[in-house]
């Protein structure tokens, strides 16, 4: 065998055994795709869920309980170099014969759970926890946005109610304590504690420092403590849901439900004229929040014929596409606070089956 030969079938089982690495080289691509085609499918859930409650149509969730994929690789192959000598043991008629025989298969398995049934229904009609909407503030959360989004009310006064062609304006004094709530976050003036206890509720307490913000914002602390019925010479207050007794040293604090927040972001949907006029949406006008409180829109979802070039996140519904504009940083926020309040729920939620689905 001639030195050519050797060398062809060497570079023949170099190639064959570089195209067979399955294993480690596949968790780079995977792991990777798979994640952000999970966090592309949850926006394109939740957002596809706010568009048809606008269109007086119940939300449908269903979450990713598990993806598994198996790979398989098998492959033979040979090489036979066939060499003549002729005359004067001159090699003539070489000849390199090679073959490969390869199959590589990829079986990807998604276990859905649909979130439904009785509990799930029960967690999605009842309100947001104040423990849990302050714990997200403690954590650096923005306190005035993740308020509108989360919280129903501040000691009887009320965030912006939606229903049927109604829209609510924000209390004054809700949006006040919110815009207060925000200067405190940002001066590091306010802390929540939060303990719990065996076989004790768990108590809840915003403790303020004052002498940390600016003297003028000192004077409208203290004028929105006299407007909350709240004791101005305190500053520490018990937080609670609900209490039949006006207490001047607690806070009374109401939480929305997921349906509640989702139903408050609907109302930035632009429907289509053409589906106004055949009544397949309800007719809303949306009170402009902006003229009251000083609040943008918590959410602006366009709409049109066509698939927009430039978005967040986009959905067809109605033989309409809607989507949030990718520029649209204030709307791109709504959407994640509403899904880490959709996260929580569904981490509480043991209901519902699994659906097996094989991907081919």
């Amino acid at each position: 065998m001639g030195g050519r030969a050797v060398l062809l079938v060497f570079l023949f089982f170099v190639i064959l055994n570089g195209c067979t690495r399955v294993g480690p080289d596949m968790l780079y691509t995977d792991r990777f795709d798979y994640t952000a085609a999970i966090a592309d499918s949850w926006n394109e859930q939740v957002l596809l869920n706010i568009v048809r409650l606008r269109y007086s149509a119940w939300p449908v969730f269903v979450g990713i309980d598990q993806i598994v994929t198996a790979y398989t690789m098998e492959h033979t192959g040979s090489a036979r170099f066939i060499g003549r000598r002729g005359i004067a043991d001159i090699l003539t008629n070489d000849q390199l014969e090679a073959g490969w025989v390869g199959k590589f298969s990829e079986r990807p398995t998604v276990i859905y759970k649909p979130l439904s049934g009785i509990k799930f229904v029960s967690a999605f009609l009842t309100p947001v926890q104040p423990a849990a909407i302050l714990s997200l503030m403690e954590t650096g959360w923005p306190a005035d946005h993740l308020g509108r989004i989360a919280l129903r009310s501040v000691n009887e006064h009320y965030n912006t109610n939606a229903e049927y062609s109604v829209m609510y304006r924000t209390d004054v004094q809700f949006a006040s304590f919110l815009t207060m709530l925000k200067a405190l976050q940002s001066a590091d003036a306010v802390k929540i504690n939060i303990e719990k206890k065996k076989d004790r509720p768990e108590t809840i307490n915003m403790v303020l420092f004052p002498e940390r913000l600016t003297s003028e914002l000192q004077v409208k602390l203290q004028d929105l403590k006299a407007e909350l019925g709240l004791d101005p010479k305190i500053n520490s207050y018990r937080i609670v849901r609900n209490s039949l007794i006006y207490d001047p040293g607690e806070i009374r604090m109401q939480g929305r439900s997921i349906l509640q927040v989702l139903l408050s972001l609907a109302t930035g949907v632009e429907i289509p004229k053409a589906h106004i006029e055949a009544n397949i949406a309800p007719p809303l006008e949306p009170i402009p929040e902006k003229e009251l409180t000083g609040f943008p829109p918590l959410m602006v979802i366009k709409s049109g014929p066509k698939k927009p070039g430039n978005a967040f996140v986009t959905v067809r519904y109605q033989d309409m596409w809607f989507w949030i504009d990718n520029t649209d940083h204030h709307s791109k926020r709504s959407l994640v606070y509403a899904l880490a309040l959709i996260t929580l729920l569904d981490s509480d939620s043991k209901t519902g089956g699994s659906v097996v689905i094989p991907v081919n």
